[in-house]
């Protein structure tokens, strides 16, 4: 039950991965990897030759559409490929953009120090009209479109759902209008949290099925909303539903992007930030820091 779970969710920049999954390398932590069916000629044997201590799973292929149903199913089947081997302390969602920020004893001994709690991170106490919209409404292209409307089918895809939620505006359609005293909540889609949550989560995948397809950004939606409606929102590590990257331990950067690709003047900012992961990298931007930062956390991993 000390062991850990690492869900991570890859599309692109795979020799990064690479120093990703060696920072996670560790006989404490089983990796569950899915790569976006999207991505083309990747030799993922190359990508894990090198991880010694952790047993790796791939699931499944499917192509992820931006904002769209498929990222969420994405995130079930992480986790219940994890269940499946077992029973995990915690499972950890990252994308294949990330890196950890300390040793993996550091991390373990972090999530010893506070077991049972859930790192999940909500923008803030009443989210924006704008926001629940995305999920009380439907958007029936979404997950064909994503975030391409380059194409003219696509585009006119798109035009559809621009009319169509106009129209749902007009009629006042709202999906959860049966589900009396829900109050649907949203923040960033990456966590770390309990088996008991993950088990939970599962349970519930009918009614996320139900009430997140068609709609728009429902992997920030669905995953908060079910926390914020249970005995697990007692549990939250950070108390207060604000916009605090330190309750879900991500270093994530809004401010200056969507997110923000970090760079080597942020190392001293990214090393004292109290968070354990930092997002999002990008060899293509910077490639010295995250040199910089993987030379800084296998130094203490020796």
């Amino acid at each position: 039950m000390n062991k850990h779970a690492y869900l991570i969710m890859a599309h692109n920049n795979f020799d990064f991965l690479k120093k990703e999954l060696l920072l996670l390398d560790d006989e404490r932590n089983d990796i569950f990897i899915h790569v976006d069916k999207k991505a083309k000629d990747i030799n993922m044997t190359s990508v894990i030759e090198n991880i010694k201590k952790s047993k790796v799973y791939f699931i499944p292929r499917r192509k992820i559409k931006w904002a769209g149903y498929s990222g969420i199913q994405c995130e079930l089947e992480l986790l219940r490929s994890a269940i499946k081997e077992g029973q995990y302390a915690y499972y950890h969602l990252l994308s294949g953009a990330d890196l950890p920020l300390k040793s993996q004893d550091e991390i373990h001994e972090f999530f010893f120090q506070h077991q049972g709690k859930e790192f999940v991170s909500f923008d803030r106490k009443t989210p924006r009209l704008e926001d629940l919209n995305r999920a009380k409404r439907y958007y029936f292209f979404q997950e064909i479109y994503g975030r391409n409307r380059k194409n003219p089918i696509l585009l006119a895809l798109f035009i559809l759902d621009k009319i169509s939620i106009k129209a749902q505006k007009v009629l006042n359609v709202n999906r959860f209008r049966k589900e009396q005293g829900l109050q649907l909540q949203k923040g960033p889609n990456w966590f770390s949290i309990t088996h008991e949550l993950a088990l939970y989560v599962l349970k519930k995948e009918p009614w996320i099925k139900r009430y997140f397809s068609y709609t728009r950004s429902g992997d920030e939606v669905f995953l908060q909303t079910i926390v914020n409606n249970s005995k697990f929102k007692e549990r939250l590590y950070q108390d207060g539903l604000t916009k605090n990257n330190n309750a879900c331990l991500r270093k994530i950067d809004w401010g200056r992007g969507k997110p923000y690709v970090w760079r080597v003047q942020d190392y001293e900012e990214l090393i004292n930030s109290g968070c354990l992961f930092a997002r999002k990298f990008d060899p293509g931007v910077d490639e010295k820091i995250i040199n910089m930062l993987y030379d800084n956390v296998m130094k203490d991993e020796k």
